[in-house]
């Protein structure tokens, strides 16, 4: 008797009773079909109950005689009403009268509610009541309705019990995120008629404009597809689309199959498809892709049924548009490199970058950048170089970087087409890089023999005299002596140190950065050890520790108790860990010692392996570089960064055979072949003071790896140079100034975003042919106007004004002077009042790390009442400067 079907809305009457009185027995419902069987044991409200169908009154009468009050609770389901028993029998009953079962009572009694709604209990809602009673355990317990169950509470219950809506509210970001459920398709075609014919009275309120397109969705059994549809909205209806037959016939097909071809304004599905799209970017970031995956699955499925699989490169976020946009990139790139404009790449970059995958695809996005920075240099105009020193500056201040992108542009791409652009991007460049190499072989005699390079070129062994032994006079000092570090890591590098609050300083007198220029041949026994000892010859390490501690320069700054002191590989980590040796983090965060020095092999041993995977190279992927600096941070440490030599990577090199064992030199009196020179001077620690060495990167005389040094090629022979305090000091150091980070201006393109055309938006497809015709020129970049004599007056007005006067009295110690302050005005006046922060710090020649607390006083002084004269916004990381209000404030 326990398998009986019972009427829900009987269950849901005896659940009312029972939860609003245990003790009610025996009950009877006035019910006026038969059930099968007509008697039976079922559980309600957590007790067993017996329940027995009485087709008469006689049938009531024995079932009420046999009834003992200790036995289950009775429940007589009869089709007479009170008016048809006797008062007996009446007498007998809970309540003296068998109950009608009425939804809206029922709901009373189940929701504990003392009041219906009036505008519910019309007859135009009774299905109301009915879909609330079958839907009860759905939401039982999870709303509070208070003394009176009105309209918006009715629906919703509805929604969270027949739909699994959980959320109070309605909007379309909620309606959004619900029909990314898989159960949501199913959920609304098991609604009952009634509740679908009426959902209109729910959502038109909430939605808006956006009702119509919703409710067609629903009522096309798409209300899944909410979201997959709602993205192609946003490409099929996005503003400045060519208006063409295809697109509208694509529109056509789409409102046919998915809303039914309901008439809707091109206005609401433009702004249904940019909502949809908007909130399918929250969600992702909220949390995380595949929460909604399988909507631009669905979404790609869809484009390509309506046969408009090319319109998603539209899209920042289906997969599929991502794979386009490499397309479109590699395509300009290729043309790019030969010859024709590069903003045709940069926009298609742009568009990559911004793609929501682009974070998941980190590595790729940052190769492209690297490749479009490349393509740049190449393509630049140049002037040929004939001097040593002319070619030495030009590859500190550029070769470096441009080597940076060789070393992971090499590499390729897992897309076919970038991959290719890639091979001919490096084919370029190693071409380049050959003929520099070549150029710059002519003149090793020059640096054999000693000649002075000019101007910020220091030999290794005078790296010692000349830099160390005077920042060592002011500040405590550490030399950090990254073994192999080419131009090229120090660029990647020093663009993570700077991150780290680290600050660049620069020999005032000079106009760019500086380097060391390698002992010959460029191996580690005679490079290092000429750096360490301040003198030209070679050793190993312990000699390079008694030569470091013995130079006399060193000496003189230091006591018999804290001598100059060098660790090397085996001194730097703590025995039994990874971690920084205690005691020599001891010595460099204390100032007791003027000055350490510590040699990282990091780099040297990643080109001693074969594999060829290009490092992204930063603190943290130094074993010990961040603990080492933190150390020299505590300490208030100057730190002079460098290395010993650089290196050259095995990208294809050819072997040739010889009779020594080094990597990339020969005895001097070997034979010079292709790519090679011989080297006479006092420079060359060999026998005879002679050297052969090839100048190209493309010839090994060792065993196959990574990379290889001892050559004289640019890379090799060029040792990079940085000095650096942390960002916390700003005491001045005699004789050195604060810098910006440093990069040419190819490599900074992004800081041009006006001059940078975004890619025009996909065509939507045509089965017609349409005739062949000449793009025009949509990337034509914009030159800032410079200002008039006239317009620029303004700047000596406000200097001279008498508010700016009182601005100043009042924030005396802004540390802005005039001269300061017209310099930046002057700037952003020529550049139509806006620049990106970076560039701006750089045209001021203040670093990145000041340059907020910069504008922050001048903001003082020009933001008068609060009145955004000067605005920085953080997320753009831009500077803008409203000459307008300005002139208005300060009465000009």
């Amino acid at each position: 008797m326990v398998d009986a079907v019972i009427p829900n809305p009987v269950l849901t009457q005896l659940k009312a009773i029972f939860n609003a009185e245990p003790g009610a027995d025996p009950v009877a419902l006035v019910w006026p079909e038969p059930i099968e069987p007509i008697e039976s044991v079922i559980q309600v409200a957590g007790r067993e109950v017996r329940l027995v169908f009485c087709p008469s009154e006689l049938a009531l009468r024995e079932r009420l005689v046999g009834h003992q009050p200790n036995e289950r609770n009775l429940v007589l389901l009869t089709p007479f009403d009170e008016s048809r028993l006797g008062k007996d029998v009446l007498a007998r009953l809970w309540g003296n009268e068998p109950k009608r079962i009425s939804p809206w009572r029922t709901l009373e009694q189940l929701l504990q509610v003392r009041q219906i709604d009036p505008r519910l209990t019309v007859k135009h809602y009774r299905w109301i009541a009915d879909a609330l009673l079958n839907s009860y355990e759905a939401y039982r317990g999870a709303i509070r309705f208070g003394e009176v169950l009105d309209f918006d509470q009715a629906w919703q219950a509805l929604a969270l019990g027949w739909l699994g809506y959980t959320e109070a509210e309605v909007d379309l970001d909620l309606l959004l995120r619900w029909s990314l459920d898989p159960a949501t398709n199913s959920r609304v075609k098991a609604l009952p008629a009634e509740v679908l014919n009426h959902l209109g009275d729910w959502l038109k309120p909430r939605l808006g404009d956006q009702f119509p397109v919703v409710l067609s969705l629903w009522q096309q059994g798409h209300a899944g597809d909410m979201a997959a549809v709602g993205l192609i909205c946003s490409m099929l209806y996005r503003p400045g689309l060519k208006p063409s037959q295809s697109l509208f016939l694509a529109r056509g097909r789409l409102s046919e199959r998915y809303l039914g071809g309901a008439r809707l304004t091109e206005d609401t599905l433009t702004r249904f498809g940019q909502q949809t799209a908007d909130f399918l970017v929250r969600q992702r970031r909220q949390s995380g892709a595949p929460s909604i995956s399988a909507c631009l699955t669905l979404a790609e499925q869809i484009l390509a049924s309506l046969d408009l699989a090319d319109l998603a490169i539209d899209s920042d976020l289906l997969p599929m548009a991502f794979g386009q946009r490499l397309d479109r990139f590699a395509k300009a790139l290729q043309r790019a490199i030969k010859g024709k404009p590069l903003i045709p790449a940069q926009a298609a970059l742009r568009q990559m970058q911004r793609h929501q995958l682009a974070d998941a695809r980190r590595d790729q996005v940052r190769r492209a950048e690297l490749a479009v920075r490349a393509c740049a240099w190449l393509n630049r105009e140049t002037t040929p170089l004939d001097s040593a020193a002319g070619m030495i500056q030009d590859f500190v201040r550029e070769g470096g970087f441009v080597d940076w992108a060789r070393s992971h542009v090499w590499l390729g791409d897992e897309h076919e087409g970038v991959s290719a652009a890639y091979r001919a991007l490096n084919q370029r460049l190693t071409e380049r890089r050959e003929q520099m190499n070549e150029g710059f072989g002519q003149h090793l005699a020059a640096l054999a023999q000693g000649d002075s390079m000019g101007q910020g070129i220091c030999p290794v062994e005078r790296a010692l005299d000349e830099i160390l032994v005077p920042l060592a006079k002011q500040r405590p000092v550490l030399l950090l002596v990254l073994d192999g570090m080419s131009q090229a890591v120090y660029r990647e590098l020093s663009d993570d140190l700077v991150r780290h609050t680290w600050v660049e300083l620069q020999r005032e007198g000079t106009d760019g950065p500086g380097c060391l220029l390698a002992a010959l041949p460029s191996i580690t026994r005679v490079s290092r050890y000429s750096l360490l000892a301040g003198t030209l010859g070679e050793g190993v390490a312990n000699d390079e520790k008694k030569a470091f501690a013995g130079h006399q320069g060193l000496k003189s700054l230091a006591s018999n108790k804290y001598p100059p002191t060098l660790f090397h590989k085996s001194d730097l980590q703590q025995p039994g860990s990874g971690a920084l040796s205690s005691s020599v983090r001891e010595v460099i965060a204390g100032q007791e010692h003027r000055v350490v020095a510590a040699v990282i092999n990091a780099i040297d041993d990643d080109l001693g392996g074969g594999a060829q995977v290009a490092l992204h190279w930063s603190v943290a992927a130094v074993h010990l570089l961040r603990q080492i600096l933190e150390a020299a941070r505590e300490s208030g440490r100057l730190l002079v960064m460098t290395s010993d030599h650089g290196h050259v990577l095995d990208h294809d090199m050819t072997y040739r055979a010889t009779e020594s064992e080094a990597e990339r030199f020969k005895p001097g009196e070997a034979k010079v072949e292709s790519g090679e020179v011989r080297v006479r001077g006092q420079r060359v620690i060999q026998p005879g003071h002679a050297v052969v060495l090839p100048w190209s990167e493309k010839i090994r005389y060792a065993a196959k790896k990574k990379g290889y040094h001892g050559g004289a090629s640019l890379q090799e022979l060029v040792i990079p140079l940085g000095v650096y305090r942390n960002g916390g000091e700003t005491d001045p150091i005699e004789h050195w100034t604060e810098v910006p980070h440093r990069v040419p201006d190819w490599w900074q393109w992004e800081d041009a975003r006006e001059g940078v055309a975004e890619a025009p938006p996909a065509a939507v497809p045509s089965t017609a042919k349409q005739p062949e015709q000449r793009q025009a020129d949509l990337f034509a970049a914009l030159e800032p106007k410079a200002a008039t004599d006239a317009e620029s007056d303004w700047i000596g007005q406000l200097l001279a004004s008498s508010v700016y006067q009182q601005m100043k009295a009042r924030h005396g110690r802004s540390g802005i002077d005039d001269a300061q302050l017209e310099r930046l005005l002057r700037h952003l006046s020529e550049r139509g009042g806006q620049q990106m922060l970076g560039a701006l710090g750089k045209a001021l020649g203040i670093p990145g790390l000041r340059i907020n607390g910069f504008l922050a006083n001048v903001q003082k002084l020009l933001n008068l009442d609060g009145y955004p004269v000067l605005s920085i916004d953080r997320a753009a990381k831009s500077v803008r400067l409203n000459v307008d209000s300005l002139k208005t404030q300060f009465e000009l």
